[in-house]
């Protein structure tokens, strides 16, 4: 799978039929909503956050102000998130596109606004509902990062070997690991267990999915940022989680971000290399692309788990600022699945 920047917003839309995407706090998040010049009969499914995060009604009339100028009325449809009942939304949703006609097909995903939780559950419904179909998804970066360099700086000048206190995030402490269906895995009653983590800067986040699975070992995969002025930010994720590395049997890996390829190939190995012995769980904290290789590989071995890791709640304060590049990929459709890796 290859991700590719994307160029001409006009031109990588125009024959879309549907595009979903999320009410976020980020900049980033409404960046496809307002630049994609879609096609006048194109459908708009647009999920809303409904929970105590201020600001959260502000921002979602936002996004239904831009639907308005982009969308005709009828052809936008609301989904309603409601304190992380992904089950009530998934179900409305599931019955959204069964109502739409045959030749309502082209369906796009923008996963810059969604949770890890919510993309796989989309991502999954799009695949139930059109499984030989190609999945194309739209992702944009931000520009600037929490923690930043001048925080990550003076961490590292407080704090030259292991970081053990960061400023916080936009995710607000560990509430609890969300594990739902169909992301529930196979479980043989097998005692060891294997958590493959994508490690980001929420460390507390980390700890939390840690100590609910209780790994018997952990490969712990850090992203390698797409840049070398971002590289900064791999060492902050490692040091942030060199407990883990001290008092737990762990491989060690870094993975790309934004490389899907990367990230597969690595899961694959390792895979390959225990399953024999350990049942696996993944844990995408990480990039969104990260979250999006995950999906990818549970669908190929849908008897490992995915577990998510949901915060007690959200700062808009600390979110991700500015819009950096917009990329697009596609996951092939099933006809084209193999589980050879090279899909």
């Amino acid at each position: 799978m290859i991700v590719r920047s994307v160029g001409d917003y006009r031109r990588e839309c125009s024959d879309i039929d549907v595009v979903v995407l999320a009410a976020g706090f980020e900049e980033r998040a409404a960046e496809l909503l307002s630049k994609g010049g879609f096609k006048t009969t194109a459908h708009l499914v647009l999920i809303l956050f409904e929970n105590e995060v201020p600001g959260n009604a502000a921002i979602g009339g936002k996004y239904l102000e831009i639907a308005a100028s982009t969308f005709e009325l009828e052809r936008v449809h609301k989904l309603y998130l409601r304190d992380n009942d992904v089950v009530r939304m998934v179900n409305e949703f599931r019955q959204l596109i069964v109502s739409f006609p045959a030749n309502v097909s082209k369906i796009a995903t923008d996963i810059s606004g969604m949770p890890a939780y919510v993309i796989f559950a989309i991502l999954n419904v799009i695949r139930e509902q059109h499984p030989y179909q190609n999945q194309l998804i739209f992702y944009t970066s931000a520009s600037v990062y929490t923690p930043s360099k001048a925080e990550y700086d003076a961490l590292s000048a407080r704090q030259p070997d292991e970081i053990e206190y960061i400023p916080s995030s936009m995710a607000l402490g560990m509430s609890e690991n969300k594990i739902f269906e169909p992301f529930g895995g196979y479980r043989s009653g097998n005692s060891k267990s294997c958590l493959a983590l994508f490690a980001g800067y929420e460390p507390h986040r980390s700890s939390g999915v840690v100590d609910a699975v209780n790994p018997t070992i952990m490969l712990l995969m850090y992203g390698k940022p797409p840049s070398k002025e971002l590289e900064w930010r791999r060492d902050l994720s490692r040091r942030l989680h060199q407990k883990f590395e001290r008092t737990r049997r762990c491989a060690v890996e870094m993975v790309s971000t934004q490389n899907i390829n990367e990230c597969l190939a690595v899961l694959e190995e390792y895979y390959n290399y225990i399953i024999d012995d350990y049942e696996l769980t993944i844990s995408p904290v990480c990039s969104k692309l990260q979250t999006v290789a995950s999906f990818n590989f549970w669908e190929r071995y849908p008897e490992v788990q995915i577990t998510f890791t949901l915060p007690i709640g959200y700062d808009p304060q600390r979110s991700p600022k500015g819009i950096g590049e917009t990329y697009v990929l596609e996951i092939p459709g099933r006809l084209t699945f193999s589980r050879s890796g090279n899909a």
